[in-house]
C-alpha cells in the first residue's frame, strides 16, 4: 500500500484538486490512502476539507498547531503507520496535479530496483514548462568549484547533459520536496524528515541520510507532475531569513565543522555581494555571520500564527 501526505495551510482548493488528480491518474486496483494534515488553517478553510469525506481512500487530521513543512509530513505519517503499514510512502505538495499515473509508476520502480530509496517524478511548472526536479548539496567542491567541474570529478551526484533529454532514472544529490516518493521501511529508520526544520532544507537533509544509509536517490523522467506553485518569486525577508535558519542547521548537523563553518561563511560573503540589490542582503549576511540561530525562526510557538507550510520555491 502506498501512503499519500498532503499538508493543507489555508489552501484546501488546492489540497482538494490535489486529491482529483490522484484519482484521475492513479491505475484503478492500485492501493493507495491519502492523509491529509490541516496545518492550523482558518475555520473556514478547515471546514470546507470536509468534501473529503466523500472518498474512503482519503482521512484527513487536525493539527492546532502550524507544525511547518517537515511536521505536517511526519504528523501525517505518524497518524497514518500506527494503524497501516504501507510498503511506500509519498510526500506531495498539495498544490501539485500529477500529469501521469505516478504513484503505480514510481512504486513499481523501487519495487524493482531495491537499490534505490528516494524518487521524485519530473516537475513542470503551472505553463507546461520543464522545471528542475533535483538539486545540489551545499558542499564546500559544490561552492568552490563549481558544478561542472565537480562534475568532470565525479564529487557528488550530477544529473546528465541535459537532463531534460534524459529518458531513464538518474541520480542526483537530492531531488524537490514537491513531490519525495520513498521506501517507508528505509523512511521509518532513517527518522523520516527532521521536524527542527520548520521551512527549507528537509529534502536536502532526508536526501543526505537515504544516501549515507547506501541507497539511491533518483529523478525519474517518465513520470510527470505539475507544482503550481512552481513559479520564479520573490521570498519575502523573513522566508529569505528561516532559509538561511535551516542552512546553517543543515550545515552543522551533517558537516564536520571545519567544513560547516567554511560553507556557512562561503553564503555570508555572497550575500554581501548581492547587497548592490538590496540592503536586505547585507541584513541577511550580519544574520548568518551571527550564526543563524533556530531560535529565529518563525515557527509558531502558539496556534493561530499565520506562518505556513507552503514555502515559496525562491
Amino acid at each position: 500500500m502506498i501512503l499519500v501526505v498532503l499538508v493543507n495551510y489555508n489552501s484546501t482548493g488546492h489540497t482538494l484538486a490535489c486529491v482529483e488528480s490522484l484519482r484521475a491518474h492513479t491505475r484503478p486496483g492500485t492501493a493507495y490512502r491519502v492523509m491529509v494534515v490541516d496545518n492550523a488553517s482558518a475555520p473556514a478553510e478547515r471546514e470546507a476539507l470536509g468534501a473529503l469525506a466523500a472518498y474512503p481512500e482519503v482521512e484527513v487530521c487536525y493539527s492546532a498547531l502550524n507544525l511547518g513543512f517537515a511536521g505536517g509530513n511526519m504528523l501525517g505519517f505518524r497518524t497514518a503507520t500506527a494503524t497501516q503499514r504501507p510498503t511506500h510512502v509519498f510526500l506531495l505538495n498539495n498544490d501539485t496535479l500529477l500529469r501521469t499515473d505516478c504513484l503505480t509508476e514510481l512504486a513499481d520502480l523501487l519495487t524493482a530496483r531495491p537499490e534505490i530509496g528516494l524518487a521524485a517524478p519530473q516537475m513542470f511548472g503551472p505553463e507546461g514548462q520543464w522545471l528542475e526536479s533535483y538539486g545540489f548539496f551545499p558542499t564546500l567542491g559544490d561552492k568552490l568549484l563549481g558544478r561542472g567541474l565537480c562534475r568532470a570529478l565525479g564529487l557528488g551526484y550530477h544529473p546528465p547533459r541535459p537532463a531534460r533529454a534524459a529518458r531513464q532514472p538518474y541520480p542526483a544529490d537530492m531531488v524537490t520536496g514537491a513531490a519525495m516518493f520513498a521506501d517507508a521501511e528505509l523512511f521509518a529508520r532513517i527518522g523520516g524528515l527532521d521536524e527542527q526544520y520548520f521551512l527549507y532544507c528537509e529534502e536536502e537533509d532526508v536526501a543526505w541520510r537515504v544516501w549515507k544509509a547506501g541507497r539511491q536517490v533518483v529523478v525519474v523522467p517518465g513520470s510527470e507532475f505539475v507544482h503550481l506553485g512552481g513559479r520564479s518569486s520573490q521570498p519575502s525577508f523573513g522566508l529569505l531569513r528561516e532559509f538561511y535558519i535551516s542552512l546553517a542547521y543543515f550545515l552543522r548537523k551533517n558537516f564536520n565543522p571545519v567544513h560547516a563553518e567554511a560553507v556557512r561563511w562561503l553564503f555570508v560573503v555572497k550575500l554581501v555581494f548581492r547587497a548592490r540589490r538590496g540592503r536586505q542582503y547585507l541584513r541577511l549576511a550580519r544574520f548568518l555571520a551571527q550564526g543563524a540561530p533556530m531560535s529565529a525562526s518563525i515557527r509558531p510557538t502558539a496556534a493561530g500564527s499565520p506562518a505556513g507550510s507552503q514555502r515559496s520555491p525562491g
